[in-house]
């Protein structure tokens, strides 16, 4: 009675761990909007989905496989079906062409599919967790990940890393249970889940490494045998082939045009090695003492890889199965000078999982003899201490997402101060511009940077954009001195104070990292400028 009566407390705090996860990513999901770039790639995914639904399924490039793309295509066509009845359009290529007035819905949609597979990945972290160090650990684990920083904010995002990463899980966790058990339906299930992994982002690859581990180990704890090997080479060319179908049948493009495959591939590649934009530290010390921090917040993150390591030295044969993808994974990955926290993002709930062991053993051994009351309570103090910084910056970066970005407040403002039909010059990139309202039919004036002028009569008005963003909020060196003999400072439209903040600088996403307090909404800061003699 005792034991069903735990199982049923660990359903319900199970069940309302989930709720947390799916509360946190579902809080600002309409961040941005309708801005169409304040999640940069959202576009270059959603795009080409809504392409495919003419029946052309050619996709614009290689740099992400089209499993993403194919299924988010998908779920368009089930949202056009079933809004059809009370939508103005009434055909498929009306609804396609209705994003050219509102992007809402179709971004919405792709965010939608995160937010399912953040909070898929909890609940898979937990059967993973609960095979590897128990119950308690898992129901650790699962909340670690549930409010843990850099997932529940990526989770918001409609691109692929946070489906990509629910895969990974799924699949570590049925090569767990195949490295015990050693079925072909459940190798055959592992190859699917990777699949779809390596379908979603070519970094699932990294799934075919925890079960290398699994089968090696299988084989010698088999004793090397005949039959040993027959069986093991026989889930092995299953899983394989598995794998190899269902990413090739969801990016079959590969197959008609293998040579524009490897060239793009290739291109990501040297760019990867290279750096993005501003060339940074390598990965594998810029991960560890930067990205992962701020991810976890560093209570997490020292006992994430403690746990581990502690997992390893008590466990070995299990543990290295589990451990292989994310060792397999952050060498890969740090190995480059492109950093963007985002690839880091498949660690996460392993580290998490790591926290959530060492938690449990440390109670365990400072309440030896002492009741399982006091161990319960020594693991739920030792899980909100570690919890507690990351769980908070959750909130704040949900509550940043929920307020208007300052992109959006700006071209709303402009409408009372700008005439309809004015020229307008703004620096910086593409992301971090203005896109201004239909009524106020804006034209846009370029400044050549090597002659100190504007191709033309200088703008009735300049925009400033500023961010710690070196990359994409760069303001051409000749600009300020012209600003100072013909334009005049109308209005700033800040976003926070200016204490020293860590972004992702490779990234155009104007939050930070690290250091959310006094931010008060997503965005640059501008400055908005009025030539000089105007009325």
């Amino acid at each position: 009675m005792s034991s069903g009566k735990n199982g049923s407390t660990h359903r319900w705090a199970l069940a309302g761990i989930l709720l947390v996860a799916l509360g946190l990513r579902v809080w600002g999901i309409g961040f941005g909007l309708p801005h169409a770039t304040a999640r940069p790639d959202e576009t270059s995914v959603a795009g080409p989905a809504v392409k495919f639904l003419s029946g052309n399924f050619e996709p614009p490039h290689f740099m992400y496989p089209t499993g993403f793309m194919y299924g988010l295509s998908g779920a368009y066509l089930v949202y056009y079906e079933a809004t059809r009845p009370w939508a103005a359009y009434k055909t498929l290529h009306d609804f396609a062409e209705s994003r050219r007035q509102d992007l809402a819905p179709f971004l919405l949609t792709s965010r939608a599919i995160s937010v399912l597979f953040g909070v898929l990945t909890v609940f898979w972290l937990y059967g993973l967790a609960t095979r590897a160090a128990g119950r308690a650990a898992a129901l650790l684990a699962a909340a670690f990940l549930a409010v843990c920083f850099l997932h529940v904010r990526d989770s918001h995002f409609g691109v692929t890393d946070a489906t990509m990463t629910g895969l990974v899980v799924l699949a570590v966790s049925i090569i767990a249970k195949w490295h015990e058990v050693g079925t072909l339906s459940l190798a055959a299930r592992a190859g699917l889940a990777g699949g779809l992994a390596m379908a979603m982002k070519y970094n699932g690859l990294g799934v075919a490494v925890p079960f290398g581990v699994a089968a090696v180990d299988r084989w010698i704890a088999a004793g090397r045998s005949r039959a040993a090997t027959a069986s093991t080479l026989t889930s092995g060319v299953l899983f394989a082939a598995i794998f190899a179908v269902v990413f090739l049948a969801s990016s079959f493009y590969i197959l008609i045009q293998p040579d524009r495959f490897w060239r793009d591939v290739t291109l990501q590649g040297q760019t990867f090695a290279a750096g993005h934009g501003i060339v940074m530290p390598i990965g594998w010390s810029y991960h560890a003492t930067v990205t992962l921090p701020a991810a976890l917040g560093w209570p997490m993150f020292i006992a994430g890889v403690a746990g581990l390591g502690w997992f390893l030295a008590r466990d070995l044969r299990r543990a290295l199965v589990i451990v292989a993808f994310p060792v397999a994974y952050y060498v890969v990955a740090g190995s480059g000078h492109t950093v963007f926290a985002r690839y880091t993002l498949p660690l996460l709930p392993f580290l998490c999982l790591g926290a959530a062991y060492t938690c449990v053993r440390v109670a365990e051994t400072l309440t030896v003899g002492r009741g399982d009351p006091r161990r319960v309570a020594a693991t739920a103090l030792l899980g909100v201490l570690v919890a507690l910084p990351t769980a908070a910056k959750s909130v704040q970066i949900d509550r940043l997402l929920s307020r208007t970005d300052n992109r959006v407040l700006v071209a709303n403002a402009l409408r009372a101060i700008v005439a309809p039909g004015a020229t307008i010059y703004q620096t910086g990139s593409a992301f971090g511009k203005i896109q201004w309202p239909e009524p106020l039919r804006l034209h846009d004036v370029e400044f050549n940077d090597a002659t100190g002028a504007f191709d033309g009569p200088p703008p009735e008005w300049i925009v400033i954009q500023h961010s710690p963003l070196a990359p994409y909020s760069a303001v051409p060196v000749q600009l300020p001195a012209l600003l100072s003999q013909q334009y005049k400072l109308v209005k700033t439209f800040p976003v926070g104070d200016d204490r020293v903040r860590t972004y992702d600088p490779q990234d155009a996403f104007f939050l930070p990292l690290a250091g959310l307090d006094g931010i008060e909404r997503p965005g640059p800061t501008f400055d908005l400028y009025q030539r000089n003699g105007m009325l």
